[in-house]
């Protein structure tokens, strides 16, 4: 009865630490993700205002891109955050001796590597629905957006600028623009008469307006500029013979550009790639693609080791050699995958030679430090 008791109460201490641990990587995990996150994301948030800037991308496209590298980012750093979340997490509970006071409960080397692996397994399910199925439905959209495919030459207008469209045939300025880019105030548009106009030809054609607002067709499905409340000046400069309109409403059509998308690898859905494996191009994405949730494994197996420190040498005494691993260890995935769509490497080969490497790595580091007959459950000779 008192044995029973205790392997009860055993369990039940271990289920304590077992949270305390999970909690405690996935809170640093969690940090380590939203920095991560917040200066990628600040430094694509400069290049899409360039573009922006240029007249590229609308304002409403802008925030939608934005919101769309969150899945993208978040399948390639959600790796790199657990693997810096274990380092910080048991980093500081080696440090602080809480780790010792574990090991005196029962949290062995070979049960704190279970641990370990369980919570990579979570984080590579994410990962893999990330890049195996989300992504590629979100790097076409976003492809979409940035071909011009879902937006038209209007959402590129800005207020207070003079705005050249179709190659320069309209000008376009207003004093006002709203948060959607739907509606304009106080407009402004000039049409320039084609450079052989015959005589027959009205000439120059200016409109004015107290407001207008965007509306597509129904029906047809055509773009119109409807102003409100203005004038119409048709004629050529410098001739008395001149059109004056005055109009309530008035309605201008727009003519849309044949925009065409082409997408690349990025958007290919997955059983596809599969399907055309032997394609460098396909087997260099869909290799990728099985690396991010892949590296979320090998990574949680070299940080289990190189989280270990010693109290006297504080909490952050790896962390330099174990960035300086996973830097090398992401640089040669990208190099990898160069490698394959150039035709360097075999897609034979692939990338599993870069996560063979590391998780030999991996297995030497735990080996070394946690020892070999704690890892295969061998029973030691002083034991």
């Amino acid at each position: 009865m008192g044995l029973h008791g205790w392997g009860k109460g055993y369990k039940i201490v271990m289920k304590i630490v077992t949270r305390y641990l999970m909690r405690e990587i996935y809170s640093s995990m969690l940090a380590s993700v939203v920095v991560l996150l917040f200066i990628f994301l600040s430094n694509l948030f400069v290049r899409f205002m360039h573009s922006a800037a240029g007249g590229v991308l609308s304002g409403s496209a802008l925030k939608i891109l934005m919101l769309l590298q969150v899945p993208i980012l978040s399948a390639i750093l959600l790796p790199a955050g657990l693997f810096l979340g274990i380092l910080f997490a048991y980093g500081r509970l080696y440090a602080d001796s809480e780790m010792t006071v574990f090991a005196v409960c029962g949290m062995n080397p070979r049960r704190l590597l279970t641990t370990n692996v369980a919570l990579a397994f979570v984080v590579m399910i994410l990962v893999a629905f990330l890049s195996l199925w989300l992504n590629p439905k979100v790097y076409k959209y976003s492809d979409h957006i940035r071909s011009g495919a879902t937006s038209n030459v209007l959402d590129m207008v800005k207020a207070s600028h003079f705005n050249e469209l179709f190659q320069g045939k309209w000008i376009f300025y207003v004093e006002g623009v709203s948060a959607d880019n739907k509606k304009f105030y106080n407009v402004f548009a000039a049409e320039q008469p084609d450079a052989q106009h015959q005589p027959t030809d009205p000439g120059l054609r200016l409109i004015t307006a107290k407001q207008a607002y965007q509306k597509v067709d129904p029906d047809t499905g055509d773009l119109y500029l409807v102003l409100l409340d203005g004038h119409r000046y048709i004629g050529n400069p410098g001739e008395k013979d001149y059109e004056i309109i005055k109009y309530g409403e008035y309605g201008l059509q727009i003519p849309q550009e044949d925009k065409v998308w082409h997408g690349d690898e990025s958007s290919v859905p997955t059983m596809k790639l599969w399907h055309d494996r032997h394609d460098k191009l396909s087997a260099a994405e869909l290799q990728w693609r099985i690396s991010l949730p892949l590296s979320a494994l090998i990574l949680t197996l070299l940080a289990t080791p190189l989280s270990r420190v010693k109290p006297r040498r504080g909490r952050y005494a790896r962390l330099g050699p174990a960035v300086l691993l996973y830097i090398i260890y992401a640089n040669f995935l990208f190099l990898a995958r160069a490698w394959i769509k150039r035709g360097v490497l075999l897609p034979m080969l692939g990338m599993w030679w870069v996560h063979g490497l590391m998780l030999i790595l991996a297995i030497f580091l735990i080996g070394q430090q946690i020892g070999w007959w704690r890892i295969f459950g061998i029973k030691s000779n002083d034991s």
